[in-house]
């Protein structure tokens, strides 16, 4: 079994410098399938922004799965984080990932994505309060996505975005406390290159199992060309991982014109 692909889209009625494809869903999946990606992953916000069975039955049409949803908006447009001190936004965002759990299970087993959600140590006013409050949100979360049959992914991400779970080591360490099969690592090929991870093949490598998602990023969210980040090295520690699950290609539509087709014929000529 090989790694498989999958393209962020959004539906176009706000900017995204994430997802290669824009627009209609229809269109998109259509486009999707032609270039030969196997999946969407899915830019949501509210649950209620997508229809379960007409989003699903528009990927079946085209041969496509929803490899996951991405909700760092309920964090950066509603401002509800997974480790807030206040009460009231922190269970809302817990109360927002349940309802997204659900509509991963209906679109056939999407991970759910915990990245920009977890907010900011500060939120909490200090990092050992927002690590018992975060922790407490997740062990929720998660409780759920084990009784669906679902994974959440947790991002080890950007410090640009956080300053919580960023490193590869750190995340995968709190992934393993859980230990539970439906909490697994998402790796960022922008944010490895903005947090100075540049010897990632080692970090890489020990997080073997636990990798659930990689999301493939040029800097500045460009699409993949080989010439700003070593691709090359990635994806040889994701085959010594024996990594076989979705790469999520997250970056600009354009430039290039036909981003989506550009990063994907770049990828595919290294694996």
């Amino acid at each position: 079994m090989a790694m498989k692909t999958s393209a962020v889209w959004a539906d176009g009625t706000f900017p995204s410098n994430t997802a290669p494809l824009m627009g209609p869903l229809e269109d998109c999946a259509r486009r999707a399938a032609e270039l030969g990606y196997d999946a969407l992953s899915l830019t949501v916000n509210r649950p209620g922004e997508l229809d379960g069975d007409q989003v699903r039955a528009i990927l079946d049409r085209y041969h496509l799965s929803a490899s996951g949803l991405a909700t760092g908006r309920c964090y950066t447009v509603d401002g509800l984080g997974l480790g807030m001190a206040d009460g009231e936004k922190r269970q809302a965002a817990v109360d927002r990932m349940l309802a997204h759990a659900d509509l991963c299970a209906r679109l056939g087993g999407a991970k759910l994505i915990v990245g920009a959600i977890r907010g900011w140590t500060r939120d909490a006013g200090g990092r050992e309060e927002y690590e018992k409050l975060f922790r407490g949100s997740m062990e929720t979360i998660v409780a759920r996505a084990e009784q669906l049959g679902i994974q959440v992914v947790l991002e080890a991400i950007s410090r640009l975005d956080s300053d919580a779970y960023c490193s590869v080591d750190e995340t995968a360490e709190f992934i393993r406390s859980f230990r539970s099969p439906a909490l697994k690592l998402q790796l960022d090929s922008i944010h490895l290159h903005t947090n100075g991870e540049t010897d990632f093949f080692d970090p890489v490598v020990r997080a073997g199992d636990l990798i659930g998602q990689v999301d493939i990023s040029d800097v500045d969210r460009m699409a993949p060309d080989g010439k700003h980040f070593d691709f090359p090295l990635l994806l040889r520690a994701l085959k010594e991982a024996k990594f076989q699950d979705y790469l999520v290609f997250e970056f600009r539509a354009q430039p290039p014109a036909d981003a989506a087709k550009a990063g994907l014929d770049y990828i595919r000529s290294l694996l």
